[in-house]
């Protein structure tokens, strides 16, 4: 399920997580889902203004809702607008002992690239153990809000690089462009990108569970 390294004085120790026990039938009842609210410091604004750490908040509390109806513990790495830097909330999810860390954002391109012609959704991943979850978020994602698929990467972020626990950082929408930015900011699209992130990580489960 995972795995990390320590130094006791001069030995290299490593540490491996079991996978848990999961009910195939109700995959999410007794797991322990950290979801991670993108942003701030920092993150994009839309074309009207909106800001992505407003926009993935929303999203957050209305996953944790759903979630915690089906059964699971769902704890949020931040609840307002307050900055939190990135360690910080790896080590949030280790101190809760979570199953499954998820990181919610909305997507940007630098200057210089087509917006118009590069959108959709995305999901990044870091360790091989976490490839599974990203290719059901990405699945669950694409289906719920009926955009671009980008496909699913390996990517070098903190929030999926650091935690020994299954993670992924989910890109839904893009903040650059009018209509994306609508769905984002409106209690729909916050509602169907909450959708697609619990159909992904009960997806995931179930399939860890066989």
């Amino acid at each position: 399920w995972g795995y990390r390294t320590r130094w006791s004085g001069r030995d290299l120790v490593l540490e491996i997580r079991r996978p848990p026990v999961i009910d195939a039938s109700r995959p999410l009842r007794g797991r322990t889902i950290v979801l991670d609210p993108g942003h701030p410091p920092v993150g994009a604004h839309g074309p009207s203004g909106l800001w992505e750490p407003v926009a993935t908040l929303a999203v957050a509390q209305r996953a944790k809702a759903l979630l915690e109806r089906a059964g699971a513990t769902v704890l949020l790495t931040r609840t307002d607008s307050s900055p939190v830097d990135l360690f910080p909330r790896t080590r949030f999810a280790e101190e809760h002992d979570a199953d499954v860390l998820v990181s919610i954002h909305a997507n940007a391109l630098p200057d210089g690239v087509n917006p118009f012609a590069n959108n959709g959704t995305s999901v990044y991943y870091f360790h091989p153990r976490s490839a599974g979850l990203a290719r059901a978020l990405d699945r669950a994602l694409v289906g719920e809000l009926g955009v671009r698929d980008l496909g699913m990467g390996r990517g070098d972020y903190a929030l999926v690089r650091n935690p020994w626990m299954p993670s992924a950082l989910t890109e839904g929408l893009f903040m650059m462009i009018p209509e994306q930015e609508a769905m984002l900011g409106s209690p729909e699209g916050q509602l169907r990108y909450a959708r697609g992130i619990v159909r992904g990580i009960e997806e995931f489960l179930r399939e860890m569970a066989r």
